[in-house]
């Protein structure tokens, strides 16, 4: 039940966001907006204010707003372009900012959560060598160590300090390496084989395999004001994007395979995970999950806003409306692809999260 609660908490305030950032830039620049649309029909209740009826449907994986003059998620051929409230009326500049609102307010949603997060909770720091977590099962579990204890030497080499360590048994993934440690006055030491750990390496751009022993240092936590909080911020939320795009990279290189993507069903699972941990961890997951979404709304593909921001761009450079017949025929095309997707990545977060096998 709490997977189920936290699951339509994350939904529904991502897609909200979303949404309203659509209603609100139409509403904006003067388009006539025909319904506003939590979830994917079929429709479960409505009301109606003003021009807009507002609904909930019952399929939680999305939303829409329907405007006047546009080929949308309805998929209705019959479009009025001649409305002069209506979207195909606008100009350039409107029709951008009308397409692109819901993904800018996306954005906008995750800094604000990791904007409050590290301006309440302060930036934390591995610096010391001390344990405070070791891993159950882990390579470092298995060879004895403790919380508490004081990780000495690597392969020989004093390390004094969190990044010392940690750079030294990352070059080491499935290959035996000394390790040595203090618990009190007792010097302890032992052979352990770092687990190969696939890795995003932001720098670079790339996926790297790395050690790890599944220990974590001495934390320091620095406060910072709301300025710096926000800086920080905004660096959390361009990481996130850099993920993504290797993430995608690595999916059409063929360097990382569809099973490996999660689904509706892997994101329920997280956010019950997410909201047993604690509120902090739960809104970090939400931001999180908004920036994804924004990510993934803005690839130009036919049912994305980026695809709605392509048949715009082509418009302008060819200097005419394409026929809203082709427009419709894409938009299913894109929507089929859309849920052949969902539907074989929600086949591997099945066997993945709920038998528990690869």
């Amino acid at each position: 039940m709490l997977t189920l609660l936290s699951f339509i908490v994350v939904i529904g305030i991502i897609v909200f966001v979303h949404e309203f950032g659509h209603f609100f830039a139409a509403k904006l620049s003067g388009v006539r907006v025909e319904v506003f649309s939590l979830g994917f029909p079929p429709k479960m209740i409505s009301w109606k204010r003003g021009e807009t009826e507002y609904q909930l449907a019952w399929i939680p994986l999305g939303g829409f707003v329907k405007m006047s003059g546009m080929a949308d998620e309805s998929l209705e051929d019959e479009v009025d372009l001649k409305d002069p409230r209506g979207f195909a009326a606008q100009p350039l500049l409107n029709k951008v900012f009308i397409i692109t609102a819901g993904v800018i307010m996306n954005l906008l949603l995750g800094l604000v959560i990791y904007t409050i997060l590290i301006w309440s909770t302060g930036v934390g720091k591995m610096t010391g060598t001390t344990l405070t977590m070791v891993t159950e099962n882990s390579p470092a579990a298995e060879a004895g160590m403790l919380e508490g204890d004081k990780v000495a030497k690597v392969k020989g080499q004093s390390v004094q300090d969190w990044e010392s360590l940690t750079n030294i048994i990352r070059e080491y993934p499935g290959v035996p390496v000394e390790i040595s440690w203090l618990r009190g006055d007792s010097l302890m030491s032992a052979s352990i084989t770092p687990r190969a750990t696939p890795e995003f390496n932001l720098n670079e751009v790339k996926m790297d395999t790395v050690g790890k022993i599944g220990i974590l240092g001495t934390i320091e936590v620095e406060q910072v004001g709301f300025f710096k909080a926000t800086y920080y911020g905004a660096g959390q939320v361009w990481s996130i994007i850099r993920l993504n795009v290797v993430s995608l990279g690595a999916l059409l290189t063929g360097r990382a395979k569809v099973k490996e993507l999660t689904g509706p069903l892997g994101i329920a699972k997280m956010s019950g995970d997410s909201a047993r941990s604690g509120v902090a961890t739960f809104f970090s997951f939400i931001g999180m999950i908004s920036i994804s979404i924004a990510f993934l709304n803005i690839l130009p593909i036919p049912m994305l806003d980026g695809g709605h921001l392509l048949f715009i761009v082509i418009e302008a450079i060819i200097g005419r409306e394409i026929p809203e017949k082709i427009k419709v025929n894409l938009l299913k095309v894109g929507l089929a692809v859309l849920l052949l997707l969902v539907v074989v990545v929600s086949y591997h977060d099945v066997i993945r999260y709920y038998i528990g096998t690869n």
